[in-house]
């Protein structure tokens, strides 16, 4: 019995029924069930919608179920609502159930309908939830998205067992009952598959389980019938370095060997991946940079346009996006969590560059009080050494000695104050290198548009500020100086031939500007009903601002006037102030708002 606080007042019991089960029973099929609780406080309504987009992508699903999601009672879901109703609740669930024996499986949609059937039973409440089968791997897995709110409109609070194993268990139950109970021959076919595999297997996990503290594994732990293939996996993992034979039967374990193979394993499947996204295309490469390494300190920027977008991870919940770079190469880069990160179109132009891994501003302020005081950091010497800083400027240095000091880097003494080594910044460095693979990738949308797009666009475009690809250009590159010719070629049909070897004059640049924001203008003018205005070139700029507006030429902004209407360039920090009254000062092509209480922001 569990406790769980509802949000109607009170506590409110979730009884479940006691299984109690230190193992898989013999016969039983496997299931991996992965779980995740959002917080809606943490999330928005729109992050849920992303990735509801996500796990619902074409590429994923079968040919009939594209673009849909099914539930209890239809393969077309209304997903919408469900996100709707979601964002007042307190939090909600995201499931991934994946059956080791899923391709044996006739379909998943009535497993996976079963399941929460059963769910409900179990928790004494009807759920509310959306569903998706992706067969985007090697093994056929369901997402579900599930309310977090129980039939009589509490919260629903499903207890940690249930989630850490009672779901899974009911799920192999479920898929036992299918297919039957696991032969000894089926048995005997996995774990001959487990001996070379390069992934995590269930020889693995009993290895981990009987390691001493010391990390070594004495083959007389494991059952004599048994002992030939795990002393055939641990050759497999001497091979990969994750495992040294110190005699006969005992072996010294990597730390952590585990998490070595499901990197390795992620790495496959991502070869796997980039593989069938580059299907029919031979021109392009990969090559031990194909994946891109957001920690790599001398990592270089990528360009290219994005060929495939998609979910990666264990538990499918980052996105990512594969690049089809200048140079002919296709680059795997991860770009954070599903959801949490802005879409990115197919055939987007965009660069990705490594993570910025040299030390902070605060860093080096902390390095130099320290060393003006033997080693020493403290919020008084802090205000010491600077009497103009507040306190939350100094109370934000002490909030990263904390991160730093949890990684082993720096020491706080009994008296508060901090032990600053002579080679903090080094250290401080590498803090920033080990967090950057948890963060997302730097990525700049240079357009939206597509390179046959592009070609003939009113308006100044990538291909008009890049400069063509060095050398004997191939693939993208190839691609990219066969568009600029034929831009060039459009260009001089409107009037604006080029010379050889020049770009476009800062003149011709504005005239295309100033056509594309006409064109903008006279669209947008029939939906407001009032005329468009040019910008001046200089002064003021005052109205409401309405919404963002993307052109050819970039992100641009409708400021709103009491008679007309005009459009100017955009900056994140005016989506702060969406319907409401601001003002800019243009001058030389640039403009610098003037929001509340006399903030000033330029662009």
């Amino acid at each position: 019995m569990t406790k769980a606080l509802s949000s109607a007042g009170g506590v409110r019991r979730t009884t479940l029924p006691a299984r109690p089960r230190t193992g898989l029973r013999g016969g039983q099929r496997r299931v991996i069930v992965k779980a995740r609780i959002v917080r809606m406080s943490a999330s928005s309504a729109a992050a849920l919608a992303a990735h509801i987009g996500y796990i619902r992508r074409d590429a994923a699903l079968e040919a009939k179920d594209r673009g849909k999601l099914f539930d209890a009672m239809s393969e077309d879901a209304n997903a919408s609502g469900l996100v709707k109703s979601i964002t007042d609740d307190r939090h909600h669930f995201r499931f991934i159930v994946s059956p080791e024996d899923g391709t044996e499986m006739a379909d998943l949609k009535p497993f996976v309908r079963d399941l929460v059937s059963q769910m409900e039973s179990d928790l004494g409440t009807r759920l509310e939830w959306v569903g998706a089968v992706h067969h985007d791997t090697g093994r056929p897995h369901a997402h579900l998205v599930i309310r977090g709110r129980r039939d009589d409109g509490s919260d629903l609070v499903m207890p940690r067992a249930y989630i850490s194993h009672g779901i899974r268990e009911r799920a192999e139950d479920l898929v036992t009952l299918e297919l039957g109970p696991e032969t000894r021959l089926e048995q005997e076919r996995k774990l001959q598959s487990d001996i070379a595999a390069e992934r995590v297997t269930r020889i693995d996990h009993f290895i981990a389980r009987q390691v001493s503290p010391e990390h070594e594994f004495r083959l007389k732990e494991s059952p004599s019938h048994y002992r030939t293939l795990h002393a055939a996996r641990l050759r497999t993992l001497e091979r990969l370095g994750l495992a040294q034979k110190l005699g006969a039967g005992r072996w010294q374990m990597r730390e952590s060997f585990r998490d070595t193979l499901r990197g390795l394993s992620e790495r496959h499947d991502i070869i796997k991946t980039m593989n069938r996204a580059l299907a029919g295309r031979e021109d392009r490469r990969l090559d031990a940079d194909a994946i891109f390494d957001k920690s790599d300190p001398d990592g270089r920027s990528v360009t290219g346009a994005v060929l495939q977008t998609g979910l990666t991870g264990e538990a499918h919940e980052r996105a990512y996006a594969i690049i089809d770079s200048l140079d002919g190469r296709a680059v795997f880069v991860e770009l954070g969590v599903a959801g949490e990160v802005e879409e990115v179109k197919r055939g987007a132009i965009v660069t990705v560059s490594p993570s910025n891994l040299e030390p902070k501003a605060s860093d080096i302020t902390i390095d130099r009080i320290a060393r003006a005081n033997a080693g020493i950091y403290s919020a008084s010497l802090h205000q010491a050494d600077d009497p103009r800083s507040s306190p939350e400027f100094v109370a934000a240095h002490v909030r990263r000695l904390e991160a730093l000091r949890r990684a082993g880097h720096v020491e706080r003494t009994a008296e508060a104050d901090w032990k600053i080594p002579p080679d903090y910044l080094d250290r401080a460095k590498a803090y920033e290198r080990a967090q950057a693979r948890f963060r997302s990738a730097q990525l700049l949308v240079r357009s939206e548009l597509g390179l046959k797009d592009q070609e003939s666009a009113l308006g100044v475009t990538w291909l008009d500020e890049t400069p063509p690809p060095s050398g004997v250009p191939i693939g993208f590159g190839e691609e990219v100086a066969e568009a600029q010719v034929k831009r060039r070629a459009f260009l001089a049909g409107i009037g604006m031939k080029l010379e050889s070897g020049t770009g476009l004059s800062a003149a011709q640049k504005s005239e295309l500007l100033k056509r594309d924001l006409t064109q903008a203008g006279r669209t947008l003018s029939e939906k407001i009903r009032k005329p468009y205005s040019p910008a001046p070139e200089r002064g003021r700029v005052d109205g409401t601002y309405r919404e963002p507006v993307s052109r050819v030429s970039g992100k641009f902004a409708l400021i709103e006037r009491q008679r007309d209407f005009t459009i100017v360039p955009w900056r994140h920090v005016l989506e702060k102030r969406r319907g409401m009254a601001v003002s800019g000062l243009v001058r030389g092509g640039r403009i610098s708002w003037t929001l509340e209480r006399g903030i000033g922001m330029a662009d």
